[in-house]
Parts: C-alpha cells; sequence; structure tokens
C-alpha cells in the first residue's frame, strides 16, 4: 500500500513533488537526447557528466512541455483511486449509478492481487504514457535531426584554440555538454566531436534574407 504513504510524505514534503519532477524531466531530456544524436551515430551517454544528466532536461523547452502534458493526463487519471482512498463510502456509492460505474468500476483499485496481464486502468494509462510519449518525443527528436541532415540549422564558424583561422565550412552545432561541443558538417556528411578546451570561438554565421540580405553576426567564446 505505498500509494496511500507517498501521498502522505508528498503532504508532509511538498519539496519532494519539485525534485520527483526535476528528475522526471531529467530523464525526458536524457531520452530526447539520446534519440537525437543516435542519428548522428554520437553515444551522447558516453560522453555526459553527472551535471549533464542533471541539466539534461532543460536544454529543450519541449522537454518541459512533455511532462506538463504527462502531468496533465496523469492526475485525472489517478483521481478516482486517490478520491476512493480518501472516501471510500461515497466512492461506493457513486458506483451505483451509470456514471459513477465509468469512474469507479471495479477495477479501480489498483491495489488488488492480479495477475501480471491484468493491469489496473492507472497502469494501463501509465504504460501508455510512457510509450506514447516516448515515441512522441522520439519522433520529434528524429525531425530535428533530419532538418539538419537536410541541410538546415544555424550554421555557425568554429576556431580551435591552436589556429589562427576558423574551420572552412558552415557547421551546424548539433548541441554541448559539460565537456564536449557537437558539430555536423551537411556539405560532406561529417559528424565532429570537438573538446571544449580545444574550442576558443563560435560565430553565428547570419541566416540570408527573402531578398539575399543577412543579418548581423555575433559571436561567442566556448569556455
Amino acid at each position: 500500500m505505498w500509494f496511500p504513504s507517498a501521498l502522505a510524505l508528498l503532504r508532509r514534503e511538498p519539496a519532494l513533488s519539485i525534485t520527483l519532477g526535476y528528475l522526471l524531466l531529467s530523464l525526458i531530456g536524457l531520452w530526447s537526447s539520446y534519440c537525437f544524436y543516435r542519428v548522428f551515430r554520437i553515444p551522447i551517454l558516453e560522453y555526459m557528466q553527472p551535471g549533464d544528466f542533471l541539466v539534461a532536461g532543460v536544454r529543450q523547452p519541449m522537454n518541459l512541455l512533455w511532462l506538463l502534458v504527462m502531468i496533465l493526463i496523469a492526475v485525472p487519471a489517478y483521481w478516482p483511486t486517490y478520491y476512493r482512498l480518501r472516501h471510500p463510502e461515497r466512492a461506493e456509492r457513486f458506483r451505483r449509478h451509470g456514471f459513477g460505474r465509468l469512474i469507479f468500476s471495479r477495477y479501480v483499485d489498483p491495489f488488488r492481487p492480479r495477475r501480471w496481464y491484468d493491469l489496473s486502468p492507472e497502469a494501463t494509462i501509465l504504460l501508455a504514457l510512457l510509450f506514447g510519449g516516448g515515441s512522441l518525443i522520439m519522433a520529434y527528436s528524429g525531425d530535428r535531426a533530419k532538418a539538419l541532415l537536410d541541410g538546415g540549422g544555424q550554421a555557425v564558424r568554429v576556431t580551435l584554440s591552436d589556429a589562427g583561422a576558423p574551420l572552412r565550412g558552415g557547421a551546424r552545432l548539433l548541441g554541448t555538454t559539460s565537456g564536449y561541443v557537437y558539430l555536423y558538417w551537411p556539405d560532406n556528411g561529417r559528424t565532429e566531436v570537438l573538446v571544449q578546451e580545444n574550442v576558443s570561438r563560435i560565430e553565428v554565421l547570419p541566416r540570408r534574407g527573402p531578398q539575399g540580405g543577412s543579418s548581423a553576426m555575433t559571436s561567442a567564446t566556448a569556455p
């Protein structure tokens, strides 16, 4: 009967809800990063350091959106179980009516002994969220990667620490971690991983406007 105990613990320690939410956001970010970088044959999890695992979820705003959608679906799905634990007599009275049977079905209790294939509605919804959400994140990450493979994305010019001139060609910045910079060269389809200490400058090349104009160039110095 972990569910009532977990609810009581969260009521006593509300900060745990924020911690659990952030951990879930980090897991979503890790899955999103893995699906994105695997298209470029980069084993991103092997390049990550402990600090990168904690901030993986906040690198992409879409990760927060996935988390909010999952919460908005999970809260109504688990509300009947919570209500039945708090008010079993009222839930039983509601179940006697036609509409109440849809909310408080006889299978609503997720704690009763059951076979492995006899899943409760809550467990079914949880599995649907995991597999459905994971599939959507994979598809979204694949679309982002495909756009870069097709020559899209923001072009950058990279200068190494031991070189006076920048590298030739317009690379695409895939992302960074605490120790590495990940580049993709659309001209020859090459993927490159650079140590951040070896990168002194990253210039953002101007985007071409509709009339062939260009915006101002900005630059950044790598840490």
